[in-house]
């Protein structure tokens, strides 16, 4: 497992599929008469950069230590939202398949594909190297705000990257995962009856 080099600190959070609301009040989630349930996550990456850059006592020439104490990095999955057919009673086959469905395709495989990305985006990121407590990089004042703007461009232009990658993944994912291959099979676990209580 790849490791982040400091100072970043990264993350790849997901709550877990036990958390998911069910949603039973609509007849057909999704807005499509022909679909059972649908899930809705939230994939949260963007604005979950921060960091926090510091100088030091000056030199005799004037120059400052410039570096980064820490640099912080998150992507989660998050609010996740199961709606089934309000049609389909708790219990019933067609709940029971619609669920499993709905969590193993809409939640815990989005949960596999952003946890996938993670040791690749580490060692991307690890090839922009920062500026440290320890090994600081020695700038005159004027040059600070250019330097930090600089870093944090070729840290943003990263995350900015996988944050696309992953979420193109996801949708690629749900797509696959709603074809009406995949249907077929959610559909022979339950009787014709029970799909059609409409």
């Amino acid at each position: 497992m790849a490791n982040p080099i400091s100072p970043y600190f990264v993350n790849f959070l997901a709550d877990a599929a036990s958390s998911a609301q069910i949603d039973r009040s609509q007849a057909a989630p999704g807005g499509n008469s022909q679909r059972a349930g649908h899930t809705s996550i939230s994939f949260r990456g963007r604005g979950a950069l921060t960091w926090q850059p510091e100088t030091g006592r000056p030199r005799a020439d004037g120059t400052v230590p410039f570096f980064f104490r820490s640099v912080n990095i998150c992507f989660r999955l998050t609010d996740y939202v199961v709606q089934i057919a309000s049609a389909y009673s708790v219990g019933s086959c067609a709940y029971k398949a619609t669920l499993r469905h709905e969590v193993e395709e809409h939640i815990v495989n989005p949960i596999r594909i952003m946890n996938g990305f993670r040791d690749p985006f580490i060692q991307a990121l690890n090839t922009v190297r920062l500026p440290t407590q320890i090994a600081p990089r020695w700038l005159k004042h004027g040059q600070l705000e250019a330097a930090e703007a600089d870093y944090i461009g070729q840290v943003g232009r990263v995350v900015n990257d996988f944050r696309t990658r992953v979420s193109d993944a996801l949708r690629k994912a749900q797509a696959a995962s709603d074809s009406p291959a995949q249907y077929q099979i959610v559909y022979r676990q339950c009787s014709v009856e029970e799909w059609n209580q409409r």
